[in-house]
């Protein structure tokens, strides 16, 4: 039976990962930094999972690179509400860790999250390189939809959807991106879709079929329908306009040409 570190010290939060997490999983809970860590350095643990601050108040990011320097394939998953102070949080936290995994508490399943990590090693996604890329050329208050963006862009994520974890009103996040000449929402989602399916078919060098089970598009041609609408690129000239990293660049270009203080959100 897997056994997973759990660092979580609100009740409600500890049962609601419990419940989602499953009898398959055998969880060994604690409420401090100091204690998970002795945990992860006691060994025999699959995966982490941890809120952003412990009882005491104090931030998971220490902890996070201490996890890294002594277990650095060892899976670890932030689980919390993506409140604003949270979300301005998470880019640190990224920059501390590399490969870590963000499941947002209320809104996605954690045992669902959990399940790949527990069965053999699988190749990153593009999560982390977007949201280290593109969250820091945009201005401090547009950040928490452009990391939701980043984290979690697929076919299934809507708009509405992306602004209410980011703890903004999709009216007010809108007027205010066109006066600080930025993309709008639905475009800044539907480049981060496109980057995340290039991520795949480019990077990891997997296959249409892959890219479409993995991130559930409809069809192979909508595939090819993202990767149009937002970098005039397909399928088969993906490769030769320069890859990921040239679309990534491009949607970088356009975020830095927005270098105008935003309206006040």
């Amino acid at each position: 039976m897997p056994t997973v570190a759990v660092m979580m010290i609100d009740t409600v939060a500890r049962q609601l990962a419990s419940e989602q997490m499953g009898a398959a999983v055998k969880a060994r809970f604690c409420e401090t930094t100091d204690a998970l860590l002795r945990l992860v350095a006691g060994g025999g643990l699959d995966a982490v999972v941890a809120d952003l601050w412990d009882g005491s108040g104090a931030s998971i990011l220490p902890a996070i690179g201490a996890i890294r320097r002594g277990a650095p394939n060892l899976p670890v998953i932030l689980y919390f509400a993506p409140t604003p102070a949270a979300l301005r949080e998470i880019p640190d936290v990224i920059a501390a860790g590399r490969g870590l995994h963000v499941v947002l508490r209320n809104y996605e399943h954690l045992g669902l999250a959990l399940r790949p990590l527990l069965q053999p090693p699988r190749v990153p996604s593009a999560a982390e390189t977007v949201a280290r890329h593109v969250v820091p050329l945009v201005p401090v208050p547009f950040r928490p939809f452009f990391l939701v963006c980043a984290l979690k862009a697929s076919p299934r994520l809507r708009v509405g959807t992306a602004v209410a974890w980011s703890g903004l009103s999709r009216r007010t996040l809108e007027r205010s991106l066109r006066p600080a000449r930025l993309p709008s929402a639905a475009v800044t989602l539907g480049s981060c879709t496109a980057l995340h399916a290039a991520w795949w078919l480019d990077v990891q060098g997997w296959s249409v079929k892959q890219v479409v089970a993995e991130m559930r598009f409809s069809h192979a041609s909508a595939v090819t329908r993202v990767l149009q609408r937002y970098f005039d690129c397909s399928l088969r000239t993906l490769s030769e306009v320069g890859g990921f990293q040239e679309l990534l660049y491009r949607f970088e270009t356009t975020l830095l040409a927005g270098r105008i203080l935003p309206s006040r959100l």
